[in-house]
């Protein structure tokens, strides 16, 4: 007669692996357990904000930043597939009307008369603007950013000055 080790089951007719030494129900729940695959975490990334934006030999000083601007829908939802978390955003002015854009493809429009008029100052003035994706959903069409504003502190900031800053120490360094 044959045994099952596992649920200790016992007859003639039973069918045992002789390799495992599992009958047919026992060796089926098994293979049940391993097909289940664990959904693999979800990597979270975080957006940090730079104190300090340092590009074209310039240093600047961060002065104002929003952590959860909500963009109004375009027309025309755009790819998904093309977009990722922690993307960077570039902004266009028309006619008084702020497109936030990542590469060519408009994301959505800046509401908020501050923040036109930050983002509208800040690009007539050539000063650095810190904009990335923090999250979005592809079903409404929802996204949502970070925008940091910087004040330009230094205009002759190469890498022999930034070697010698020692302030940069305990700061949030960016570079653009």
């Amino acid at each position: 007669m044959s045994k099952c080790v596992k649920c200790g089951r016992h007859g003639l007719f039973l069918f045992v692996n002789i390799h495992t030494g599992l009958c047919s129900e026992c060796q089926k729940k098994l293979q049940e357990k391993t097909v289940e695959i664990p959904q693999s975490p979800v990597t979270e990334r975080s957006i940090e904000i730079p104190t300090v934006y340092i590009g074209n030999c310039m240093k600047s000083r961060l002065i104002e930043k929003f952590e959860d601007i909500k963009l109004k829908c375009p027309e025309s939802l755009p790819d998904f597939s093309k977009i990722d978390c922690c993307d960077n955003v570039d902004f266009v002015v028309q006619d008084g009307v702020v497109s936030a854009k990542h590469f060519n493809e408009t994301l959505g429009f800046v509401i908020g008369e501050h923040l036109v008029s930050e983002i509208s100052k800040s690009l007539e003035q050539k000063r650095p603007i810190f904009s990335q994706i923090l999250g979005y959903d592809d079903k409404t069409g929802e996204i949502h950013i970070v925008i940091a504003f910087y004040k330009i502190i230094n205009y002759d900031y190469d890498q022999y000055t930034e070697d010698r800053d020692a302030s940069l120490e305990f700061e949030t360094v960016g570079y653009y």
